[in-house]
C-alpha cells in the first residue's frame, strides 16, 4: 500500500467515524427529546401540567441534536485530519 493510499484510507476512516458520531449523537439527542415530551404529556393528562403539542417540544430538541452532533463530528473530524496530517509530515522529512 503507497503512502497516498494510506492517507485517503485513513482520511476516509475518520470521516466515517465523525459520520457515525453524528449520528448516534443525534439520535441520542432526539430520544432524550421525545421521552421529555411523553413526560410532560403524561403530567398534562394526570392533570398536573399545561397542554404540550410535540411540534412545540421537539422544534428546540431538534436544533440542539443537530448542534450537539455536529460540534462534537466537527471535532472529532478535526482530530483525526490533525493525527493523519502530523503522521504525513513527520514521515516526509
Amino acid at each position: 500500500m503507497t503512502r497516498a493510499r494510506a492517507r485517503r484510507l485513513a482520511i476516509a476512516l475518520w470521516i466515517g467515524m465523525a459520520v457515525v458520531a453524528w449520528n448516534g449523537l443525534y439520535d441520542l439527542r432526539i430520544t432524550l427529546g421525545v421521552r421529555d415530551y411523553l413526560m410532560k404529556q403524561a403530567l398534562h393528562d394526570a392533570g398536573r401540567g399545561p397542554a404540550v403539542t410535540i411540534s412545540d417540544a421537539m422544534h428546540e430538541t431538534v436544533r440542539d441534536a443537530v448542534r450537539v452532533a455536529s460540534l462534537w463530528s466537527v471535532i472529532i473530524l478535526g482530530a483525526g485530519l490533525t493525527t493523519v496530517r502530523m503522521l504525513v509530515s513527520r514521515t516526509a522529512e
